[in-house]
């Protein structure tokens, strides 16, 4: 990705606890080590893209952590264990925020999202530099991920309950949100199921 926009003093956190039951229900295969088109798992994909623009990443991960170094190892991550984040999402944001000291604050990214691009990482990551204090982007009239905080927003961060992850304190602050308006349709589209990938529910 050479060129590629690069901010600084802004901590990427990637959410990539749990096993994604709807992927495959018998919990034995990884959604996130599913291979994509260009043989990259998707939770690399996350992970370069969030590496090509941002100086700090952490990976925020559970009893899967082994895999997960495994298959990223040659990466320049923080691995950020999070091993209660089965009781919600909260868990693991709040593991990233405490593990990490930028000096504007954070992109918060989902490991199942593997097709946000870079310049959106850079857009979200550039307004929380200049100053915002929640940024979401945008893509014909509906919001999306990732989600940028200001450090402002640090302390209300920490205290989210832990089922809900930041969901209500969003909610409650649109007035105090930059929506960022982007042509990026990535920032809507998870897997969550196989066919997501183009693979039958029995492929590995």
């Amino acid at each position: 990705m050479v060129g590629q926009q690069r901010v600084s003093g802004v901590t990427g956190i990637i959410l990539a606890a749990g096993v994604g039951r709807r992927f495959d229900p018998s919990g034995q295969c990884l959604k996130l080590l599913a291979r994509m088109d260009d043989g990259k798992t998707v939770v690399r994909r996350v992970c370069e893209t969030a590496l090509s623009v941002l100086d700090e990443v952490l990976l925020v991960c559970d009893v899967h952590e082994p895999l997960l170094r495994r298959e990223l190892g040659d990466l320049p991550l923080v691995f950020v264990p999070a091993p209660d984040a089965t009781r919600g999402m909260g868990v693991s944001l709040k593991a990233g925020i405490q593990a990490s000291r930028p000096s504007y604050g954070y992109v918060v990214l989902l490991a199942d999202m593997p097709w946000v691009r870079p310049s959106t990482v850079a857009a979200v990551a550039q307004a929380v530099q200049d100053g915002a204090g929640i940024v979401r982007p945008v893509v014909n009239g509906q919001t999306g991920n990732p989600i940028g905080f200001g450090l402002a927003w640090q302390q209300a961060l920490l205290t989210l309950p832990d089922e809900q992850g930041a969901r209500g304190l969003l909610q409650a602050n649109r007035d105090q949100t930059l929506f960022l308006t982007l042509v990026d349709e990535g920032i809507l589209r998870d897997v969550d199921i196989p066919s997501d990938l183009g693979m039958s529910p029995d492929s590995n």
